[in-house]
């Protein structure tokens, strides 16, 4: 899978990647359970963005100069200390002087899968330098191969195909394939949808790795509740195709999913994030969920119009962000 010929034919790119909502199905795109009982997961693209930029780098003081959160300078690869731009040099063999600049619209470590559209962002912009077309699926392989090394086998899928794929998207894991479905919603529904779900930043941050790693762990004492998420999942794309949606049954899909979830790992949620939950619930939502791995970031609720302004004032340690659903996975926005 390595690529020798890493001369680069193009001077400089930029992608744009999806960030994204997880509604239902997290966990069971683990491999230690899809192989076994099969993985499903549903969620959205959405349209906020992580950009990254690669240059071919003229300093000739200077080999990799990487901006993100930090700022690297350094001559070998080796001594690069963010890890997914180390090993992903590393697994393409890229050996050319480089400026590697990424740029996100919400903070890193939320729960809304940022460092997998990094990596997926960082792969397209290597491979559209040196101007090789690769498949989605297998900018994804390389990228989970990647990321799940790093995480010490304890990563899902999920995250990876949302960012490549984009929109909404039902999402099939098994030991063979991974196979994804676009989930079918009038255009009516799909905005219905957007307008009733408020979406909240906790203001805290989390790394996910510890958490993940705990459920990897808690495995066999989760197997039941995982089984049961994976079939709560396939009756709540039930429920989205409906000619018209009912909010209060999708709203008790997320709950149900969300008090599932709060069982893997004793850190998923906590006294702040459960109070913040209980207020939502009390002033007019009908369910939700923290985003990604638990611990921090983001919440998702179902909320009806008419209910939002009071659950925003009375949740007014949290910041609310507009969104909308994205159809659009990882593409090259510049290319020179």
């Amino acid at each position: 899978m390595k690529n020798k010929n890493s001369n680069f034919k193009y001077k400089i790119v930029t992608t744009k990647t999806p960030l994204r909502i997880s509604f239902l199905g997290g966990g069971t795109d683990m491999p230690y359970f899809y192989e076994n009982y099969g993985g499903i997961t549903i969620s959205s693209s959405i349209d906020k963005f992580i950009y990254v930029t690669i240059k071919k780098h003229t300093n000739f003081n200077e080999k990799y100069r990487l901006n993100y959160s930090e700022t690297e300078i350094v001559n070998k690869i080796d001594k690069i200390k963010n890890l997914r731009i180390r090993e992903t040099l590393k697994y393409l063999n890229v050996r050319e002087p480089l400026y590697i600049n990424t740029i996100s619209d919400l903070p890193y470590n939320t729960g809304l899968g940022s460092s997998s559209a990094f990596l997926i962002g960082l792969i397209k912009a290597i491979y559209k330098l040196k101007n090789i077309n690769i498949k989605l699926s297998k900018i994804c392989e390389i990228a989970f191969k990647i990321e799940n090394k790093i995480t010490n086998n304890s990563l899902g899928k999920q995250d990876h195909y949302i960012a490549a794929y984009g929109g909404l998207k039902k999402i099939l894991y098994s030991k063979k394939i991974v196979d994804v479905k676009r989930v079918n919603l009038k255009n009516k529904n799909l905005k219905y949808l957007n307008e009733n779900l408020i979406f909240f930043w906790t203001g805290k941050l989390r790394l996910s790795n510890k958490n993940l790693l705990q459920q990897k762990k808690n495995f066999k004492t989760n197997l039941t509740s995982l089984i049961k998420l994976k079939s709560l999942s396939l009756e709540f794309e039930k429920e989205l195709k409906k000619s018209k949606l009912n909010l209060k049954k999708i709203g008790y899909f997320l709950d149900i999913n969300w008090n599932l979830k709060k069982k893997f790992s004793k850190d998923i949620s906590s006294n702040h994030l459960d109070k913040i939950y209980k207020t939502a619930i009390d002033n007019g939502c009908y369910g939700g969920k923290l985003l990604g791995a638990g611990g921090g970031g983001f919440f998702l609720f179902i909320c009806e119009k008419k209910h939002q302004k009071k659950v925003i004032n009375k949740l007014s340690n949290c910041k609310k962000i507009n969104f909308n659903f994205e159809n659009s996975g990882v593409e090259t926005c510049f290319l020179n």
